[in-house]
């Protein structure tokens, strides 16, 4: 009996720090000055629960400071390896992240990918400037 009262007060302990601890995205020179009202909108994402993602999980951490979001894909087993590439992660998710925040980063938001674990890498951020040149490329 006293040994399944200590195991379960381990275990809660040991879960309680899991889940507490926030991961430090990789540091970036982005500064952008989005206006208030989207700060106050994407500080929301930060408390969004992660949700499956490619047999991850994948969060939102916004920066209100430097208004940059990034978005962390992280692999659930140190043993696994992504099998993708940052350029291919960028030609993939880049329009993605200008489609579904295009007002946002027209008003100077930074979006930027994270994958975190074995072959972990973080993409180049998605500026209004990335936008403009993705939709000249659709153009031509």
């Amino acid at each position: 009996m006293i040994y399944r009262i200590v195991s379960l007060a381990a275990a809660s302990v040991l879960l309680s720090g899991c889940i507490s601890t926030k991961l430090t995205p990789p540091p970036s020179d982005y500064q952008g000055n989005l206006p208030e009202v989207y700060k106050t909108e994407l500080n929301t994402l930060n408390d969004v629960p992660s949700t499956p993602f490619r047999g991850g999980v994948q969060t939102f951490q916004f920066d209100a400071e430097r208004s940059l979001l990034t978005i962390v894909f992280r692999l659930p087993n140190p043993h696994w390896y992504w099998d993708i590439n940052k350029p291919y992660a960028e030609k993939d998710m880049f329009p993605y992240a200008c489609k579904t925040f295009s007002q946002e980063i027209n008003n100077d938001l930074g979006v930027r990918f994270w994958y975190l674990g074995n072959g972990g890498f973080v993409t180049d951020v998605v500026s209004k400037e990335t936008c403009t040149k993705l939709r000249q490329s659709e153009e031509s």
